[in-house]
């Protein structure tokens, strides 16, 4: 009588998921480092310490320095683009409502990782062409929900005919991208606060009637009385 042996229990790999995990810790570790020294003077040895890994091991994720910032700076892109896709699936209103509900949740976003934000505005010049065209591929996306709202709001009455919606996204965009200058968290001002002010003044900036526009209407108005 033969006994045939038990085949043996077949093991997920577990390695992958290892590979994964120190990957983000490992772009989480430099994204703090390059806010804290600049990417400049953040040193790859700081950078393993802190995730808890030898230096050489980093070269099994990244052939150089200049990688593993493109990948830092396109995790914390994708990041500040899933935060505004998902804003724009929930704003409701009108498109001026939307645009300053956008407005508001995303200030409150850039202000709750300050670190991020400020490596992505500062270390972005580093990029290679090839690799900077890479990441504002999606970019055109992020500036693409502004656009389509403005452009909703001036349809609807809401903002001006002379306003040039490509102009004033970029003008939005221009205002929340330098947020990194000067906010300090616990100083001056809440997130709250700011997110409030910031996204009121920028839906009112685009909805006024320009000062022409003004003086034309004052001046009619007085050559009838």
């Amino acid at each position: 009588m033969s006994v045939e042996k038990a085949e043996p229990a077949v093991r997920p790999a577990k390695a992958p998921k290892r590979s994964e995990e120190t990957r983000n810790a490992l772009l989480d570790a430099a994204a703090r480092m390059f806010f804290r020294n600049g990417y400049d003077r953040a040193s790859l040895q700081e950078i393993a310490d802190i995730t808890g890994i030898q230096k050489g091991s980093i070269y099994y994720h990244y052939r150089s320095k200049e990688m593993l910032l493109f990948d830092v700076l396109k995790l914390i892109h994708d990041r500040h683009l899933d935060n505004v896709r998902d804003l724009a699936s929930r704003a409701e209103g009108s498109s001026l409502q939307r645009l300053q509900s956008i407005l508001r949740g995303h200030t409150l976003y850039v202000c709750a990782n300050i670190e991020d934000s400020t490596v992505l505005a500062r270390e972005f010049v580093k990029l290679d062409r090839e690799q900077a065209r890479e990441i504002l591929g999606e970019g055109f996306d992020y500036q693409r929900v502004f656009r389509d709202l403005i452009e909703g709001a001036r349809e609807e009455g809401e903002v001006p005919d002379w306003i040039e919606p490509k102009l004033a996204t970029l003008w939005v965009l221009g205002a929340l991208n330098t947020l990194h200058r000067w906010y300090r968290p616990h100083e001056d001002f809440s997130e709250l606060e700011i997110a409030e002010t910031f996204s009121q003044q920028l839906a009112r900036g685009i909805s006024m009637p320009s000062a022409n526009t003004v003086g034309a209407v004052e001046s009619q108005a007085s050559a009838k009385q």
